[in-house]
């Protein structure tokens, strides 16, 4: 639209010119009149169309209106609120919410091992099974006190840092544990809440 209103308004100047030097010179003037009216109205329409004309304004408001509810949507998916909740839905909500940490957490541990949850005591259990993860820690099992040597440190460090995420996502109450390779019922190293409960080394 722009461009129209730039094209008529030169087209307008020049029909300008042209009608007064034919009616100087040649005494005609019906033709150079109508392109300064054709031009002139090319003009008007031009600008009236203009954005600043046709609710500009208005758009803008709407687009500012749309980014606070997107931004209100998403706050909503990441911080859900359950306040009038019944009981059993506000259980399903947690059970789906644990099932998808869940998911997580065995594609993140997947090299080391596999992951289950223990519903009970509201604990990921990472049960060991890497040739090379089993050794490491049956040295730590064996020689707790050289259990840096086998990177121990490094390994706690991680799963620390995976229990303040889950704290995030679901709350107080969570524990991860990492299971001994040759028995998966007794824990080397639990964090509950990013906090260390039990650590084998120590």
């Amino acid at each position: 639209m722009i461009f129209l209103v730039v094209i008529a308004g030169l087209v307008l100047i020049l029909s300008g010119f042209y009608l007064v030097n034919s009616w100087q010179q040649y005494g005609t003037w019906v033709w150079p009149t109508f392109m300064v009216v054709v031009s002139f109205a090319l003009t008007v329409y031009g600008v009236w169309n203009l954005p600043v004309w046709s609710g500009n304004d208005s758009n803008q408001q709407t687009s500012s209106q749309t980014t606070s509810s997107q931004a209100a949507t998403s706050s909503s998916f990441s911080q859900p609120n359950n306040t009038g909740l019944t009981g059993q839905t506000a259980a399903q909500s947690a059970a789906t919410a644990q099932q998808n940490v869940l998911t997580q957490l065995k594609k993140n541990y997947k090299s080391i091992g596999s992951v289950t949850f223990d519903q009970k005591t509201k604990t990921y259990e990472i049960q060991p099974s890497d040739s090379n993860t089993v050794k490491a820690l049956n040295y730590v099992i064996s020689t707790p006190s050289k259990a840096s040597d086998a990177g121990w440190g490094t390994l706690t460090k991680s799963i620390k840092t995976t229990s303040k995420q889950l704290k995030k996502a679901l709350g107080d109450g969570y524990s991860i544990s990492m299971m001994e390779p040759d028995n998966t019922a007794k824990a080397m190293y639990t964090v509950k809440d990013g906090k260390t409960t039990y650590d084998i080394a120590n």
